[in-house]
């Protein structure tokens, strides 16, 4: 979801991922999933050996669903928030909202845990399932189609998101930030990421832009970029926001308030000199 973790803590610029400064306790050491030990997030990073990138006619789709509390971010916490009156930490589960569903669960004689389970979550009547952050796009054409058509199916289901909310952690149905825009996009065309997961990209901190460049896909030169390259930004060491090349100098990308399209050079921090190509020519 977020970037490099270090960068997070020692940076204020940041353009997929603007987050509130104030009200945000200590990210919680450890993810809570309901029907999965948290030892299974941790095992989704999968052994070295079978980290390699591949393309699929089916992306997995994340066991369990998401306990919400302060280490996650994304759709539902923007949910959770809008629901509390919390919108302010910027989709992010930070003190205030914490304490906030406390609230709510005393006042409902629910367990005041400040995590939203599927109990509190059906009491807050918010009109989604509980386990909509397992929603992973599935690809729309086969594992065995030429580089080209995988291209195309990556930046036409892109195109069909612009205009939705920017959500920092999202990776869907509602809305994206910059990583999970491009994770699911490259679910879209058949890229499967072991090491990158939509239950981790929700994590605060866990870096998708970051693991997508590290990923072990293709690095080529920025001035060789190709339709359908990953481009990323940010100061020296670090990595602050990845877009998707569309060509012609144009990107599409999710900043706030929306997922968009844009030109390449249209932010004040300077591009990484080398792209991330998922489909080889």
């Amino acid at each position: 979801m977020t970037d490099d973790v270090g960068v997070k803590q020692a940076l204020v610029l940041r353009l997929c991922t603007v987050m509130a400064a104030a009200s945000l306790a200590p990210l919680a050491a450890v993810p809570v999933l309901a029907s999965a030990a948290p030892a299974k997030v941790q095992s989704q990073l999968g052994s070295r050996a079978s980290d390699a990138p591949y393309i699929s006619n089916e992306v997995p789709v994340p066991k369990g669903c998401i306990v919400l509390g302060r280490a996650w971010a994304g759709v539902k916490v923007y949910l959770v928030q809008r629901r509390l009156g919390t919108t302010y930490e910027l989709d992010r589960y930070g003190n205030d909202t914490y304490h906030a569903v406390k609230h709510f669960q005393r006042s409902h004689n629910l367990k005041a845990t400040g995590r939203v389970n599927r109990p509190t979550w059906n009491a807050l009547g918010i009109d989604r399932k509980f386990c909509m952050d397992r929603f992973t796009v599935q690809p729309t054409v086969k594992a065995h189609a030429s580089s080209k058509k995988h291209i195309e199916a990556m930046i036409r289901w892109a195109r069909q998101q612009v205009g939705r909310r920017y959500v920092w952690g999202g990776a869907g149905p509602l809305g994206y930030d910059c990583s999970g825009l491009a994770l699911q996009a490259m679910h879209a065309a058949g890229r499967v990421l072991p090491t990158v997961t939509t239950t981790l990209h929700q994590r605060q901190d866990f870096g998708t832009a970051t693991a997508i460049f590290e990923s072990g896909l293709r690095r080529v030169p920025l001035s060789d970029r190709r339709r359908g390259d990953l481009v990323f930004y940010g100061p020296t060491g670090a990595i602050s926001h990845m877009a998707i090349y569309i060509g012609h100098g144009r990107v599409i990308e999710a900043v706030r308030p929306k997922v968009r399209k844009s030109g390449l050079r249209t932010h004040d921090v300077p591009l990484k000199p080398r792209v991330v190509r998922p489909f080889v020519h």
